[in-house]
């Protein structure tokens, strides 16, 4: 072998080989630290690394996940009986959508005045009051008509007032058994208790959506005697409804805006 070659070019650093290292497998291993050590939840790691994310230091603004006893959440109060072969998912769906319209309609101010049926073959005389009123609430400032047809005993202009109405009906002495009834949107509750609940709940298909029920509404807020409402009468157009009195209290009393 020539003797430029020297052959410590290809020994072992004393740095690397070490004689003495042992053969087997080491039992354990230490990861380099170049990430977030992983430890057990609530065990703080070193605060010397800085690499390593923020450990919960049982204070006030930490969270400890794993250590957190379960909690029970409360829903809202769903009916132990069977309504309308109501599964409970669709139950959940349909208290979700009533509450937020049931929310909508709060503030909305809506009413109707409800006539008695006109007969087959109805006289002037007969459409003067209907026509009279609808000219009145078409034609006020803060009035919208929003809903025309029959319901129990008769037929009925229903109507929604808004900030600054100015509607004022005087109610012609000739006029007689028209009444005015406040329109609000049922409480879920009530609807569950109204005696149309069950076959109405049992027509529609199965599973609900919240497309389905958005289709109802929209048809409901064109009936004012739809299912979703509740309607009171308002004893302002008072009288005995036979048309006897003519006095204070009668037929004839204003119907005004403020009293809407």
């Amino acid at each position: 072998m020539p003797p430029f070659l020297n052959m410590r070019r290809f020994s072992r650093s004393s740095s690397v080989h070490n004689p003495q290292a042992p053969q087997s497998p080491p039992t354990s291993f230490t990861p380099p630290l170049t990430h977030a050590p992983m430890m057990p939840n609530g065990t703080s790691g070193s605060h010397h690394d800085s690499h390593s994310r923020p450990v919960s230091a049982n204070t006030s603004s930490s969270f400890d996940f794993a250590n957190r006893p379960p909690q029970q959440y409360q829903m809202s109060a769903l009916p132990s009986n069977v309504v309308g072969n109501l599964s409970r998912t669709d139950q959940i769906v349909l208290r979700h959508f009533w509450d937020v319209k049931h929310e909508e309609n709060k503030t909305r101010d809506l009413h109707f005045l409800k006539f008695p049926f006109f007969s087959q073959y109805p006289s002037h005389q007969d459409l003067i009051p209907y026509c009279e009123v609808y000219h009145l609430v078409k034609t006020s400032p803060g009035a919208k008509i929003i809903s025309l047809g029959s319901t129990n005993n008769g037929v009925y202009i229903g109507f929604e007032l808004f900030s600054g109405s100015q509607l004022h009906i005087d109610m012609d002495d000739s006029w007689h058994n028209i009444s005015h009834h406040r329109v609000t949107f049922k409480a879920y509750d009530s609807a569950l208790k109204d005696p149309t609940s069950d076959n109405t709940f049992k027509s529609w298909p199965k599973p609900l959506t919240i497309e389905f029920l958005e289709e109802q509404y929209q048809r409901w807020m064109l009936d004012l005697t739809s299912f979703c409402w509740d309607t009171a009468e308002v004893r302002e157009l008072g009288g005995s409804g036979n048309g006897e009195e003519s006095g204070q209290g009668s037929v004839q009393g204003d119907l005004k805006d403020e009293m809407l």
